[in-house]
């Protein structure tokens, strides 16, 4: 045996994928099948705003929530993350997670109720700007 480094073809990935899911099932965790959500704010058709998702078992991972420059800090933001969280919430998710970075998009995070559970501290590279993982029950 020996150890290469090289991509894998996506046969491989897709035959490693196949073992974790048998491994969760004989663990007893049920298979998942992931479903994305996503909602534009426009007007004229054009894109003002984005939010988007896609869950994990129980868990909503919000993946996207951006506003164009002009409109931020208008309320725009709050509205498209609560759309999606009665969202997730109607589907039977219990809680919501997600990954931001910056003083700024912390306290919008916190303002719409939601806690800090890490940080990584100087991923970037930045003093004072690390990546932060937020969730809220639903």
């Amino acid at each position: 045996m020996k150890i290469i480094e090289r991509d894998i073809t996506r046969e491989e990935l897709d035959y490693i994928c196949e073992d974790f899911r048998q491994l969760e099932l004989a663990e007893g965790v049920p298979p998942q099948e992931s479903r994305r959500f996503q909602y534009t704010l426009e007007d004229d058709g054009r894109l003002l705003g984005y939010v988007s998702g896609i869950t994990e078992h129980r868990y909503f991972y919000l993946t996207d929530l951006w506003i164009a420059e002009p409109l931020r800090r208008r309320g725009h933001g709050s509205k498209l993350l609560r759309i999606i969280e009665d969202r997730a919430r109607s589907i039977g998710m219990q809680h919501i997670y997600l990954w931001t970075a910056g003083k700024a998009n912390e306290a919008f995070y916190e303002a719409n109720g939601y806690s800090c559970f890490t940080v990584l501290e100087g991923k970037f590279g930045v003093e004072g700007y690390d990546q932060s993982g937020y969730r809220k029950k639903l």
